[in-house]
């Protein structure tokens, strides 16, 4: 079933923030693993130890935090230093936002080096990508919201010559795996981002402890389809990349090459940040999701597939439109776009007593209407004057349209195709993954971090996501439960806030469970009722197009505010954090 969260995370990626990044490495660049991985290594699991990598990483970089947290006046040792994890959250250009001025004031007050871990979901994911793309975004604090592409339309004759979007998905279009995640990855990048951000992630598996470490969630498909739990969530790290409640793993730089009982069979290139984007900012690869914002007569009907499929291609037109008003000036082909814009909306709206017809007659009249929306594109398209506009749009639809009939996400080899090993379930048995957003099922990304593996103590929990306050919590708990992980106490009487909440939250953690700082982004201190925490959230809802330099700035400004109210409160949980695992480590001392 789809959470109210989910489905608030639907259009999260329509309106990604415009921020600002660097173009990188080449389209087929392939980062290789030393020289001492052997093919044996590049599969590990069933495991739930964390990665010889990261390991070291953690070692070097609990160095960092020690060091934070003596400039705090916080007690603690080198073997006692508390395992701290920010969490972003999906939420589309909101999160990404309001990500990002949370982090300004942590940076400013000192709190940014406390973190041995970053995670995110969705559209926090494009602010963590952004910021690591320079190898010390934590100590220069660069934390810039501005686009370096401008208006230059990714149609541009410039574009069309140096490597850009359009170079970038012509060629990844002759992938076997080709899906619709690389279209929503370079729209997405190109679109609201400003930048295609080709680098790998496992280049920064050699990187200093500078950063926290960074952990980027998805979801498998087909497993989330058929509720097997143990098998949903799915992480990227720049070592390992794999499913945490399995314990299968493979090396980062081949994930997406051929493997067969954990051998290796078929090198191929790691995918970049545009593809690996396009895969955990991809909300509306759920049908389920979709078919819960259709129009309220469509909710009458009963041809629910054939609906999914009607709406699915509506939506991703809509987004090809927006992509395609990118940078027009002309008020010739400004016209047009307005034309087409029309067109579609008239035929995805066009009203007929379909809720009067039998199952079969509406499943006719809706393949009648999606074979239509194609044409209209297809006619609109001819009708567009000879010259660079036309080449790119045709080259673009060429594309896209075919994929839109299969309807295929995030598809990459399976790695754990073939694994003899009882624990693999039925759902990955096929060849490849389909690897989407994982706001669709919890829209923070608190499973990463539950349980041994990486054994923290205080997650910190900034809330931007639309729908009902504390459900991430509750879904969470609820998930933590099926896994058998621990989870601290959701007192039942918070959850009565969810309408007007607090703007800081403490559920403690006792034993083996984690602290949880949760810091909801529309609060009793910015807003003076329940009226204008709604009137708050239509006003950065996710349904609209980027936000204004102002509308941006004012709300780092508020994110910025609820770091900067909450630091006292935030540095006592992480010196409680400190005095918990200190008595840990004194209890396991006596006891040798």
């Amino acid at each position: 079933m789809v959470s109210c969260r989910g489905r608030a995370v639907v259009l999260a990626c329509f309106v990604c923030v415009s921020l600002r990044g660097l173009l990188a490495q080449p389209v087929n660049a392939t980062a290789e693993p030393s020289p001492e991985t052997s093919a044996k290594q590049l599969v590990r699991g069933p495991s739930d130890a964390l990665s010889p990598g990261e390991a070291e990483f953690i070692r070097q970089r609990k160095e960092v935090v020690l060091a934070s947290l003596g400039r705090l006046n916080i007690s603690s040792t080198a073997d006692s230093v508390p395992h701290i994890a920010l969490l972003g959250s999906g939420g589309g250009q909101r999160a990404a936002v309001a990500l990002l001025g949370s982090l300004q004031q942590m940076g400013q007050d000192d709190l940014l080096d406390t973190l041995l871990y970053m995670g995110g979901v969705s559209g926090s994911t494009w602010t963590m990508a952004l910021l690591y793309s320079d190898p010390q975004w934590s100590v220069n604090k660069v934390f810039s919201s501005q686009g370096v592409h401008g208006d230059i339309p990714w149609w541009s004759p410039v574009n069309l010559i140096v490597p850009g979007p359009y170079w970038w998905l012509k060629a990844k279009s002759k992938d076997e795996d080709f899906s619709l995640s690389e279209v929503w990855g370079v729209l997405t990048s190109y679109l609201f981002m400003k930048h295609m951000d080709q680098r790998l992630l496992s280049a920064e598996a050699s990187r200093d402890s500078t950063n926290p470490y960074p952990v980027y969630s998805a979801i498998e498909k087909e497993c989330f389809n058929t509720n097997t739990t143990d098998a949903v969530w799915f992480e990227f790290t720049p070592h390992e990349a794999g499913f945490p409640e399995l314990g299968h793993f493979v090396s980062t730089a081949y994930l997406g090459s051929g493997f067969e009982g954990g051998e290796l069979k078929e090198r191929k290139p790691e995918m970049d940040m545009v593809q690996l984007l396009g895969i955990v900012g991809s909300a509306l690869a759920n049908e389920d999701s979709i078919a819960e914002i259709a129009p309220p007569w469509m909710n009458k009907l009963t041809a629910g597939t054939a609906l999914k499929d009607h709406l699915r291609i509506y939506f991703t037109l809509t987004i090809l439109v927006d992509m395609l008003d990118s940078g027009i000036t002309n008020v010739t082909d400004l016209a047009k776009l307005e034309e087409l814009q029309k067109r579609v909306s008239d035929k995805h709206l066009e009203v007929v007593p379909l809720h009067n017809l039998t199952k079969e007659k509406q499943v006719e009249e809706l393949q009648r209407r999606n074979l239509a929306l194609v044409e209209i594109v297809q006619t609109w398209v001819k009708e567009l004057d000879n010259g660079v506009y036309k080449v790119a749009v045709t080259e673009l639809m060429e594309v896209v349209l075919p994929l839109l009939i299969k309807w295929q996400w995030g598809t990459t080899e399976n790695f754990v195709y073939g694994v003899k090993d009882s624990e693999v379930p039925d759902c990955l048995q096929s060849r490849v993954l389909n690897l989407i957003d994982a706001g669709i099922s919890i829209n923070l990304p608190y499973e990463s971090f539950l349980g041994k593996k990486r054994d923290v103590d205080l997650l910190i929990a900034p809330e931007f996501s639309a729908g009902e306050m504390f459900e991430t919590l509750t879904l969470a708990r609820d998930y933590a439960a099926a896994v058998g992980k621990p989870f601290p106490v959701i007192d039942e009487q918070v959850l009565l806030d969810k309408d007007w909440p607090k703007d800081f939250y403490v559920f403690p953690g006792e034993n083996d469970q984690p602290t949880i700082i949760f810091m909801p982004l529309f609060n009793r201190i910015n807003c003076k009722d329940e009226a204008e925490v709604k009137a708050r959230m239509v006003e950065y809802s996710t349904f609209q197009r980027p936000f204004s330099p102002e509308k941006i700035a004012a709300l780092q400004e508020i994110a910025r505010d609820n770091m900067r109210n909450n630091k006292d409160a935030i540095v006592r949980e992480i010196q409680n954090a400190a005095t918990r695992r200190q008595g840990r480590r004194n209890v396991t001392d006596s006891a040798l």
